[in-house]
């Protein structure tokens, strides 16, 4: 193991630093595709803000790129939402959300490899052991509350058992009919 602390380095976009009404008018004009990153560049020129062409594009392509991964973002917010309104399943929904952050740390991995040369493999390592117990915490409280749910059924079938047998067997009969066709709905999800 290295002494060399780990150090971030990120690059920063010129065009980010520009005050912000300088900064919204270069977004319109990268919505106008008849203004070429050279046409933009000389009118920031001309405004006191010398910044390239190349400059330009690359602001042009990571504002692309954010909006494109907001996008997806929001798509899996409302997909998980949905979710949450039809199914009422905490099991469905922590599943979704755990799939989400999964999806959302290998993307991250794959899209920002300059950070990655400088990411310790330690700290890499040290994200993929928490999302693991995060899966293992979430197979455990599962495990648990299905046993639970379990001994509740079978004191709930010998309550009924008891209470109704002697005068009403048919209901008795029936009532342990539904909970076993509502426990099998139950271990489908």
């Amino acid at each position: 193991m290295t002494d060399k602390a780990y150090k971030k380095y990120r690059k920063h976009n010129k065009v980010f630093s520009l005050p912000d009404e300088l900064r919204k008018s270069v977004d319109e004009m990268l919505l106008d595709t008849s203004i070429t990153y050279l046409d933009i560049s000389k009118w920031l020129a001309e405004k006191g803000q010398p910044i390239s062409k190349s400059t330009i594009g690359r602001y042009a392509l990571e504002t692309k790129q954010l909006a494109h991964r907001l996008l997806e973002t929001q798509a899996r917010v409302q997909e998980l939402v949905k979710v949450a309104k039809h199914n009422q399943d905490d099991e469905g929904l922590t599943e979704a959300a755990l799939q989400i952050s999964v999806h959302k740390l290998s993307e991250r991995i794959a899209l920002i490899e300059e950070e990655l040369d400088d990411l310790p493999p330690e700290a890499a390592i040290d994200l993929m052991i928490k999302l693991s117990r995060a899966k293992a915490y979430k197979d455990k409280i599962y495990a648990t509350l299905k046993s639970e749910f379990e001994r509740a059924y079978e004191s709930f079938k010998k309550s009924v058992y008891a209470e109704l047998q002697e005068h009403y067997p048919e209901v008795a009969a029936k009532l342990i009919e539904i909970a076993d066709e509502t426990l099998g709905k139950v271990y489908e999800k």
